[in-house]
């Protein structure tokens, strides 16, 4: 009798099954055997929730060695759930509602009952620098969220909001060889693809460059709502021992056109419509173009102090035909709208 015995650890992508089959070998028995066989494997794209990140002035650190709340959603969960935008990226945080501004297609963040302005979410640890209203999420490795009082950590917020906590987005860079293509379906009507390349260079691989773009456009689940998006980024870093610097240069446009606006409302709430409804003006459009970008120099002085230095820069431009509502009678769904 033959007896295979299968070793297989813990770190697997996916499931494999074995199995082994017994077999009359003659009419003598045979001395039994034992033979052990090893499966590794990788995850390289595990969708993750980590409680750790660059915390500002504190580095890198775990949630549990810091006095605040802090959560990331690494890019495997963006690469896999394919997020038109970043607020579909944090509808996976529960103490996060996303909503629109009154009157335009901009994005802002609930948490913990208190408004995050689009314009208040910070990329790369500084603020001013994240395209405002609307942001396409595949040029990011991380979208962190830090609930409480974290102004110390990365400065007040120059919108005056985020009280409840902020987000900050961190760049791609190469942790390793990669190529990746990606289609994305939506519907028959909406479709997306990215391409991203990783090399890293030098005798212990202290170069590194990474180059990732995206397209998405068509037709949304509401009625007649359509989005564009394109965005191209590029990161240059240098890790060697105690010194590091990192240069990261990115370009999005986007296009919204007969978006459904925020509703303005009385002390009386009126019967919801339908999810897929379209109150909007075929005429509303917006459409921005940003250049943005960092630059950062680390130096490790000792293992608990470092010294750092960076800068960072936003071009943008937006055209844009808002329309607005404001519910007058909730019973007869009377209303008024306007545009600018």
């Amino acid at each position: 009798m033959y007896l295979a015995r299968f070793g297989v650890p813990a770190l697997l992508a996916s499931t494999a099954i074995c199995t082994a089959t017994a077999h009359a070998q003659s009419s003598q028995a045979a001395p039994e055997t034992s033979e052990e066989i090893l499966v590794s494997a990788q995850r390289l794209n595990q969708t993750q929730v980590s409680g750790s990140g660059s915390v500002g002035v504190l580095g890198d650190k775990a949630a549990e060695d810091i006095p605040f709340n802090l959560r990331a959603y690494n890019e495997a969960l963006i690469l896999n759930q394919q997020p038109d935008t970043l607020g579909e990226v944090l509808e996976n945080d529960p103490t996060i509602r996303t909503t629109l501004g009154f009157g335009i297609a901009g994005e802002v963040f609930v948490i913990r009952g208190f408004e995050l302005a689009s314009d208040d979410v910070g990329f790369d640890g500084l603020y001013g620098i994240t395209p405002r209203q609307l942001v396409a999420p595949e040029l990011f490795s991380s979208v962190q969220v830090i609930n409480g009082a974290s102004a110390f950590l990365n400065g007040a917020a120059p919108g005056g909001s985020g009280i409840g906590g902020s987000v900050n987005l961190l760049p791609k860079k190469a942790d390793r060889d990669m190529i990746r293509a990606t289609v994305g379906y939506t519907s028959d009507s909406h479709f997306s693809g990215a391409l991203d390349v990783a090399r890293r260079f030098g005798e212990n691989g202290e170069w590194g460059v990474r180059v990732n773009g995206s397209a998405r456009r068509g037709d949304v689940a509401i009625n007649d709502e359509f989005h564009s998006s394109y965005a191209v980024g590029g990161t240059v870093d240098y890790d060697s021992g105690p010194l590091r610097a990192m240069l990261n240069v990115n370009y999005q446009r986007l296009r919204q056109s007969n978006w459904r606006p925020k509703v303005a409302i009385g002390s009386v709430i009126p019967r919801v419509p339908k999810a897929d409804a379209n109150y909007s003006q075929p005429w509303s459009l917006i459409k921005t173009t940003d250049f943005f970008g960092t630059f950062s120099v680390e130096y490790d002085l000792a293992d608990n102090a470092m010294l750092y230095a960076k800068v960072g820069a936003r071009d943008g431009k937006e055209d844009q035909t808002t329309a607005s509502i404001t519910l007058l009678d909730p019973a007869t769904g009377a209303a008024t709208g306007s545009g600018s």
